[in-house]
């Protein structure tokens, strides 16, 4: 299942210091276009337990899952790119080389998509989203961007390399200190794929899969839907906003992300107490790290 793998491959978040990106899954449209129906009805909210629930009329991003707390997520990459582009132009201008031409003040911080936090770990989730943007990634996704910077041949050069204006920056700003968590990553990743196996998202599952037979569509689960969504034009079509809302109407009356998601909390708990102090750890660092970038563009360079 496509989405499956790609969805962990990386966070899609600081692909380098002054770049980060994101990611969206492609694959075939599905072979089925009946006529489809809206979403009916609203979900209710799961049961209050040791974590929050999101009601499944999902406007509560992001889902509150346990592991979270120690990702490394564009959220909290925002000050890092503004930060390293000073010091980066600190080290050109030492180098007689002209520095790159961006902003890098606290205006900068920018709202990048976060695979982990929004609503798509189980397909999207959000109603108005999926009304209006069937499995394609609404534009609130990207946040607020800025061009990337025109980089020179002289500034490339200067840049680049173990003795380069990138790898000075890094070392300035992080040292050996480390912004991600690998064990954080391999729980996310461990608890999204047991949950797959447990028997209480199979069951959920297979309701849903039933429910979006009875409005026409052969699916063996959400996952599937999303993965077979033509991703490539650039909005949606009528027959993806139908085959959407469908799956929409289906997860709000079989409660599947409610029962998912506490299945995937408990795994989570369970991991996150077994390495709890190596977490902890780089949270640490991270946030060493963060308030050291947070005065470099208060102070401006």
């Amino acid at each position: 299942m496509r989405y499956v793998k790609n969805i962990f491959t990386t966070a899609c978040a600081a692909a380098t210091l002054l770049a980060l990106s994101s990611c969206a899954a492609s694959g075939d449209s599905p072979d089925h276009d009946p006529q489809g129906s809206a979403p009916t009805g609203h979900a209710q909210r799961p049961p209050h337990g040791g974590h929050a629930q999101p009601s499944l009329d999902v406007e509560a991003n992001p889902l509150p899952l346990p592991v979270q707390k120690y990702l490394l997520t564009p959220s909290k990459m925002s000050g890092i790119r503004p930060a390293t582009t000073i010091l980066v132009n600190a080290c050109l201008r030492q180098r007689n080389v002209p520095p790159i031409k961006q902003t890098t003040s606290a205006a900068s911080h920018q709202s990048y998509p976060d695979p982990y936090e929004v609503g798509r770990r189980y397909g999207p989730i959000v109603k108005a989203d999926i009304l209006t943007y069937g499995y394609h990634l609404p534009p609130a996704w990207f946040g607020g961007t800025t061009a990337s910077p025109k980089i020179s041949a002289q500034q490339e050069a200067a840049m680049n390399g173990p003795s380069g204006c990138l790898a000075v920056a890094r070392r300035e700003l992080i040292g050996n200190r480390s912004l991600d968590s690998p064990v954080a990553r391999q729980i996310s990743s461990k608890s999204f794929m047991e949950s797959l196996k447990d028997p209480k998202v199979k069951a959920v599952t297979a309701d849903w899969s039933a429910c979006m037979a009875k409005k026409g569509y052969s699916y063996t689960g959400p996952l599937q839907a999303l993965s077979k969504a033509d991703l490539r034009s650039s909005k949606p079509s009528a027959r993806e906003l139908r085959i959407a809302a469908a799956d929409y109407s289906c997860k709000a009356s079989t409660n599947l992300i409610s029962t998912w998601q506490k299945v995937e909390i408990k795994i989570q708990d369970k991991e996150i107490a077994k390495h709890l102090s190596v977490l902890e750890k780089a949270n640490a660092q991270r946030a060493q790290i963060m308030a050291e970038a947070d005065k470099i563009i208060d102070q401006g360079g």
